[in-house]
């Protein structure tokens, strides 16, 4: 199998793109630890495979966090793809790794100022899912270089800075005054609760992105809707919604308690 093959596959999967850079050779960092940041353990790894997954909106309003939705969606699919792979001969390693690093250091696509990355006629509506590759005479797996020029845009646009309702965003991003960085954790500081727009984060500064403005918003679907109803929520009934957005993210009665705080603090019904 060559990267051509396993482009294939990986649109049949879902996936709308595919791209081979070099594995991680960074310096690990402890306050990451599930990160592969080097392949000091994977010395049989030669690339990095990331694919990439896209995804539309919900309209405005919506409680719904799409990016979530998808991020679970094509985690299954390429976790049902590494096996498909394995089946064929590939060795691999699915796994995490240091994406906008790698971006940076590889310039596949452009590091914006609220530290997402945007991909070119994607913008930042994109989940990555990673694979480690070995590249052997049957499966020669090859790097391909990239390099998406910086437009300046971030630099003289400042939407998401002026949108952003935690005032995480200057020239760059203050990692522990977004509110994502408080979402893995069983609850929240009440200033999240306080500004808190959609479940489990905030999709404020892709909103208003430019880099984002051909994506247009759609509808969730009806299951999607109703997994998502608060007073549903709010009752403690969120397994339905925990499988659409990942078990690992939602422990500790999390959304029923975030449903809890829209209906209270936004007076919905």
């Amino acid at each position: 199998m060559n990267n051509a093959e396993l482009e294939k596959i990986a649109y049949e999967a879902g996936f709308c793109r595919v791209l081979f850079i070099p594995a991680p050779d960074f310096a690990p960092h402890d306050d990451e630890p599930h990160i592969v940041w080097n392949t000091a353990e994977y010395p049989w790894a030669a690339v990095s495979c990331l694919l990439v997954w896209r995804y539309s909106p919900y309209p405005e309003g919506c409680r719904i966090p799409a990016y979530y939705i998808a991020s679970n969606a094509s985690y299954h699919a390429s976790v049902a793809l590494a096996k498909r792979l394995e089946s064929e001969g590939v060795r691999l390693k699915r796994c995490e790794v240091p994406i906008k690093a790698l971006c940076a250091k590889y310039r596949f696509g452009t590091l914006c100022r609220n530290s997402l990355v945007a991909l070119p006629g994607l913008g930042t509506r994109v989940v990555f899912q990673a694979l480690l590759l070995e590249s052997s005479p049957e499966n020669p797996f090859k790097a391909e270089e990239h390099f998406e020029q910086d437009d300046g845009l971030c630099a003289s646009c400042g939407a998401c800075a002026a949108a952003c309702p935690a005032h995480a965003i200057g020239d760059s991003l203050d990692v522990k005054k977004c509110m994502r960085y408080y979402m893995d954790g069983a609850d929240y500081p009440d200033w999240v609760y306080r500004i808190q727009r959609t479940h489990m984060g905030c999709e404020v500064c892709q909103a208003v992105c430019p880099r984002n403005a051909h994506v247009l918003p759609v509808e969730p679907p009806e299951d999607i809707a109703g997994a998502f109803e608060l007073g549903r929520l709010a009752s403690g009934d969120a397994k339905q919604a925990r499988l659409l957005v990942g078990k690992n993210f939602t422990g500790h009665g999390k959304l029923s308690r975030e449903a809890v705080n829209f209906l209270q603090r936004d007076g919905e019904k």
